[in-house]
């Protein structure tokens, strides 16, 4: 009975799908020019980089299970590799669906004459697309079984792979949505879709907040205070600062945990690494977050947006760098010294490179934040391929935002 009065929705409304399928061509089309030829060599390296690392952590593991346990293992462990890929894009595509279903995107779907399935399925599409990455490393899974398994087995786990994508993806979107607007009362009538574009959204209590004194004060100084008062705000810039301070303190206190000095130290720099991690998500946040039209009218310099967030960062990075160097007492002071400053020179690459992006991408804070944790995959993967080339990745990418910096006020398509 559902699904005839599904088909029959569509035959009434012949021309939505196509209309949704032109709309989704054209924003795929719009997205690729923005991000413009540079970007999509980064991205393109950046997937040359994940495949060939799954590949050789799959392929030498694959080896040993097809020698130990026959085909039948070897064809367990690349099937239990590929779950993990599909698990992991239904979880990607259920976030996005929830982001979606909080603040839904395009024109005000309620005045066009469509019906509710199809801008329930065009929002399941624009939630699917976070999930494509994880076909990469799928891809170089399923390559590394070249060679060990039958081609039989190979195309059967290709074709599964394709159908549990599709079909998780798209039931991760359907529960998530439906989830994501609970309604009571007659309101649990509505489709989902609709559920989604009229509930009512909690008021946001408005504090006011003193002019910016432009001529009193730097205007560097000025724009630190306005980055104060957004991130002590609810939104992206709250969560990622406030993830970086508790990984801070966590940092500081791995000191006091263990007993081995090499074990609290691995401990500490590892919670300091993901402080610099969070600190470097903010400054890519707010600097890009303003766009670029408002930012143009304003009597700022590059140098004075570079300085409000390079400083509040240096100054909080060297005030956590002194505890450090005071802290562990079971460390000789010159040691400790040392230790304070070998850790500043990645924790300012980190931070910078995510500031650095943002101010190259002003008005696109997603694309910047998505780059520089993209950069940061591709130099852990790199580090765990050959030693230290991690750093020699993260170099390359802080030269190129560098090298971008200079155009932080002009959009990024002109």
């Amino acid at each position: 009975m559902r699904e005839s009065a599904m088909l029959a929705d569509r035959m009434s409304h012949p021309s939505a799908d196509h209309a949704f399928r032109r709309l989704a061509g054209r924003l795929t089309a719009r997205r690729a020019a923005e991000m413009g030829p540079r970007l999509w060599l980064v991205t393109a390296a950046l997937a040359a980089c994940v495949a060939a690392f799954t590949y050789w952590q799959v392929r030498v593991p694959l080896d040993g299970a097809i020698r130990h346990h026959g085909t039948s293992g070897g064809v367990q462990r690349l099937a239990l590799t590929l779950t993990a890929c599909v698990v992991a894009g239904a979880i990607l595509a259920a976030s996005r669906q929830s982001a979606l279903a909080a603040d839904p995107p395009g024109p005000e779907w309620l005045v066009l004459p469509v019906p509710p399935s199809a801008v329930e399925r065009h929002l399941a599409r624009e939630a699917r697309l976070p999930s494509l990455p994880v076909i990469v490393p799928a891809a170089a899974a399923w390559l590394a079984g070249f060679g060990l398994l039958p081609g039989v087995w190979l195309a059967a786990l290709a074709v599964a792979f394709a159908l549990a994508w599709a079909l998780a993806t798209r039931l991760a979107c359907a529960v998530t949505l439906r989830l994501a607007t609970r309604a009571t009362g007659v309101a649990r009538g509505l489709p989902p879709a609709w559920r989604a574009l009229v509930t009512a959204r909690r008021p946001v209590r408005v504090a006011r907040i003193a002019p910016s004194p432009w001529r009193a004060r730097p205007r560097w100084r000025a724009l630190a205070r306005l980055d104060r008062a957004v991130s002590l705000r609810a939104g992206a810039p709250r969560g990622r600062l406030g993830f970086a301070l508790l990984f801070l303190t966590l940092s500081v206190g791995a000191w006091f945990v263990g007993r081995e000095p090499l074990e609290q130290r691995a401990q500490a720099f590892a919670a300091f690494t993901l402080a610099c991690t969070g600190l470097g998500a903010w400054a890519a946040w707010r600097a890009a977050g303003d766009p670029s039209s408002a930012v143009r009218a304003l009597p700022l310099s590059l140098t004075d947006a570079w300085r409000a967030r390079a400083v509040p960062l240096a100054v909080g990075l060297g005030a956590v760098l002194l505890l450090h160097a005071l802290v562990p007492a079971q460390v000789p002071p010159f040691a400790r010294l040392g230790l304070a400053l070998t850790w500043a020179l990645p924790a300012l690459l980190i931070t910078l490179l995510g500031l650095h992006l943002g101010l190259s991408l002003s008005g696109s804070p997603g694309v910047s934040e998505n780059l520089f944790y993209g950069w940061l995959v591709a130099g852990v993967i790199a580090s765990l391929a050959i030693p230290l080339l991690g750093w020699c990745v993260l170099i390359v990418a802080f030269v190129q935002a560098t090298r971008r910096v200079a155009r932080w006020n002009t959009p990024e398509v002109t």
